[in-house]
């Protein structure tokens, strides 16, 4: 069969153990009669049929004319239903189209019984061409309403997914964006209301056109997003002459480009009220079943901005905290050059338990520390901020680095008084001197710390650890020795980066290291930026991220 739309060319033979009676498929608008002799392709029939197939009255009446008649897109199935037809008697259908002058196409049906002749072979054809078209034109109307309806309801899941996730104006607006045509919407605003004076708070256009129904919408807000408002009720206008007839004051924008527009009233859960504006570039019917999806489709966009708001307060909120408690300015100490970040996470609360320090010793050398308190929470947050003030006092007094983590160990553990508010806190400490390169590293649950030697690849530092701080009150810590040569690099991380790459640890370490090459020698500035954009680019980052790389001057070198 070959199908072209929704039309389609069929040939169908009555099983012969039937009732011989046809179903009907169709209503007769118009119906021709014919009768076609097999063997020398002569078709007999009324000027019905003839005019059907756009002939004229006086036209040939043979097979071959008619065929002419017939779409090209048909013609071959045609001719192989003429071919069954002509090999056995019974009942037969046949659907297919011709092509008007004027380049319309018109849908019909062939109803006949191919009766034998006198040797018994199919013989003769006769029967009924009925005028099909409108028929197939409502069902390609339902059809095309039973699509827009999927198209609809799916979008709607889609978008009650996408605004359930989504966290930032942008996000939500770009959610919305993708709904807009399946609407048939090319630009939508919402609004906001200071006495009489409409401010548009979010928007989204879905091309170059919708750039300039947005500008048109700040035109309408005035009028019909009020007028919505006041009537507590959608307002649609389905044409521009509506709205120019509605409100003579408007007629300008008939020369717009939208052609029709919907202003919905949205509510918080505060009570107080906006306006969503959005805009047509064909007029609109704007029957009860898009009108219903229309107002539930804003109703999810309203609620979803809301949250938007309030979560970005919070997020500024939660970031001055973290900021507050992480070092100020750029670290500097004498003998090393220093690059460090923290990146919040970019799912779930934005604030976490990861620092980082660089403390310059009373004896000369340099503390490098990195540590992360497990959750995110403003209670994680503010223990951050406990420890790492303990580890600056205690590096501050002179304590070599295992005392350091134990007598912090001890303190968390002290703190630890409530089992059901109890964390416990990893840590890397090392005590580097600048001037010989002597290395002393404590580890306290934490991932080892990498080390970039000039010529040589990244590698990870084999250093003994204990467990966590805050577990074992009377934990001992081992000290690794060693010396690393002038211009080498030590980067710490906290687990959130290793762990950025689908949970894998191990890959992301490898693709920690190798981030890492070359960086006795670059900019680590740039290092670390490139090492935390490779996460934001790829994986949303469920954890956050400290991240340290220090640099051992060369000799006579300051930068």
């Amino acid at each position: 069969m070959n199908e072209v739309g929704s039309v389609r060319t069929a040939v169908r033979r009555e099983d012969e153990s039937g009732s011989g009676a046809f179903q009907a498929s169709a209503s007769i608008v118009q119906a021709g009669f014919y009768s076609w002799e097999i063997a020398t392709g002569e078709v007999s029939c009324d000027p019905l049929t003839l005019a059907l197939h756009g002939m004229p009255e006086n036209g040939p009446s043979d097979i071959s004319s008619f065929l002419a008649a017939v779409h090209e897109a048909d013609l071959s199935d045609v001719r192989d239903g003429l071919g069954l037809i002509a090999e056995s008697c019974g009942n037969y259908q046949i659907e297919y189209r011709v092509t008007s002058d004027d380049g319309r196409h018109r849908s019909l049906e062939a109803r006949g019984r191919v009766l034998p002749g006198a040797d018994g072979l199919p013989a003769r054809m006769v029967g009924v061409v009925m005028d099909t078209t409108a028929v197939h034109e409502r069902h390609e109307a339902e059809r095309q309403r039973l699509y827009e309806r999927a198209t609809r309801d799916r979008w709607m899941r889609e978008l009650t997914a996408a605004l359930a996730v989504a966290v930032t104006v942008k996000d939500i607006m770009a959610a919305a964006q993708k709904g807009l045509r399946v609407f048939g919407a090319d630009a939508l605003a919402v609004i906001a209301w200071e006495g009489n004076r409409p401010t548009v708070v979010a928007s989204c256009s879905d091309d170059e056109r919708g750039e300039s129904s947005l500008q048109v919408l700040d035109a309408t807000a005035r009028t019909l997003g009020r007028q919505s408002l006041e009537r507590g009720a959608p307002v649609l206008i389905g044409t521009v002459d509506a709205l120019t007839t509605a409100h003579p004051h408007l007629a300008p924008l008939a020369q717009s480009a939208p052609q029709a527009w919907a202003a919905l009233p949205v509510m918080d859960s505060r009570g107080g009220v906006s306006s969503c504006l959005v805009s047509f570039p064909e007029p609109q019917e704007f029957l009860p079943e898009e009108r219903a999806l229309l107002v539930a489709a804003v109703g999810l966009l309203a609620q979803s901005l809301e949250r938007a708001g309030m979560y970005e307060s919070e997020h500024a909120l939660a970031t001055e905290l973290q900021r507050g408690m992480l070092p100020r300015g750029p670290l500097t100490v004498p003998g090393v050059t220093i690059a460090a970040r923290y990146q919040p996470a970019t799912s779930g609360m934005w604030i976490g338990g990861d620092w980082y320090d660089a403390i310059s010793l009373p004896d000369g050398d340099v503390a490098l520390v990195i540590g992360d308190v497990q959750g995110h929470s403003v209670h994680a947050a503010s223990l951050m901020g406990r420890l790492r003030t303990a580890v600056h006092a205690y590096a501050n007094e002179g304590h070599p680095p295992a005392a350091v983590l134990e007598r912090t160990n001890r303190l968390l553990a002290e703190l630890n008084t409530d089992p059901d508010r109890a964390l416990f806190a990893t840590c890397c400490y090392m005590a580097l001197n600048p001037f010989d390169g002597t290395l002393r590293v404590c580890r306290a649950g934490h991932p080892a710390p990498a080390l970039v030697t000039p010529r040589k690849p990244p590698r990870l530092l084999e250093v003994p650890g204990g467990l966590p701080l805050g577990i074992d009150r009377d934990q001992r810590y081992p000290t690794t020795c060693l010396r690393i040569a002038p211009g080498s690099v030590l980067a710490l991380t906290t687990d959130g980066l290793l762990e950025a790459v689908n949970k894998d640890i191990d890959q992301g370490t490898e693709r920690f290291l190798e981030g890492l090459r070359g960086a006795s020698s670059a900019d680590l500035e740039t290092v670390v930026d490139d090492l935390l954009a490779g996460t934001r680019k790829d994986h949303s980052l469920g954890d956050d991220v400290a991240l340290l790389l220090a640099r051992l001057h060369r000799r006579g070198h300051r930068g």
